[in-house]
């Protein structure tokens, strides 16, 4: 009776499993990369999509489209940053807000003043055990989080050697939020809300917009559309002096 021989793997061999499990283990990590991708570019088209279609809703029934997306019942996604561009000729201003909509204001307020920090991409609604808190997510040190609720004290943006940049953004935050109604400190919800119809709109509605829609998870990831065709286009909004932010 022949007994079995047992033996250890030798050094060759382990390198080869070892080789093999790495090349697996890579080929998932960027199979789910490119699914995450995938799944953050389609809620932003969606999202895009979902937009405009409130803007045409409005239209239907209005005769004219509104000087931004309050009033049409559209809430973007928790990952997904949405702002339009409209040719209104003034802003709205609120009043009587309830938390979660004057939070909603400021949200898109910031997220209207991103574009023009050199690090920041998106402001987002989040949440944990830790409480509720606004992040400002951006590279290097631009990354910000804002704890609910926050006071006007509380917004603070990192630049570095272009720190000018993010404090002349934060103050357009603070002084567009405030002129349109809305108030310190702000009350974080739970995710984005519809804005109402704005109490106040002075000079009139808008016929031209630009919505643009930003994954808050892949910085790449820009969709926009147009009123003149109301197509969905990668990319973010076109450079146009006769189009402003309005929210």
């Amino acid at each position: 009776m022949r007994r079995a021989v047992l033996r250890g793997f030798t050094i060759v061999e382990v390198i080869i499993i070892v080789a093999v499990v790495s090349v697996v283990a890579g080929v998932v990590i960027v199979g789910y990369g490119s699914w995450q991708a995938t799944a953050a570019s389609k809620a932003v088209r969606s999202d895009v999509q979902q937009a405009v279609s409130g803007l045409e809703n409005y239209k239907n029934f209005n005769g004219s489209y509104p000087p931004n997306l309050a009033g049409t019942g559209f809430a973007a996604s928790n990952t997904v940053a949405v702002t339009i561009s409209t040719n209104a000729p003034s802003i709205g201003i609120y009043e009587n807000l309830a938390p979660d909509q004057n939070a909603q204001l400021f949200l898109n307020v910031c997220n209207a003043n991103m574009f023009t920090t050199p690090n920041n991409t998106s402001c987002t609604f989040e949440g944990n055990a830790g409480g509720a808190k606004i992040h400002v997510k951006g590279t290097e040190a631009s990354n910000a989080i804002w704890d609910s609720p926050v006071a006007q004290n509380d917004l603070t943006l990192e630049c570095g050697s272009q720190q000018a940049l993010c404090d002349a953004a934060l103050q357009d935050i603070i002084t567009q939020f405030n002129g349109q109604g809305g108030t310190f400190p702000i009350t974080v919800p739970d995710g984005n809300v519809p804005l109402p119809v704005p109490t106040l709109v002075p000079n009139g509605p808008a016929d031209r917009f630009c919505v643009e829609g930003r994954s808050a998870t892949h910085n790449q990831v820009v969709y926009h559309s147009l009123s003149e065709d109301k197509t969905v286009e990668a990319g973010a909004c076109p450079a146009d002096p006769t189009l402003h932010y309005y929210q």
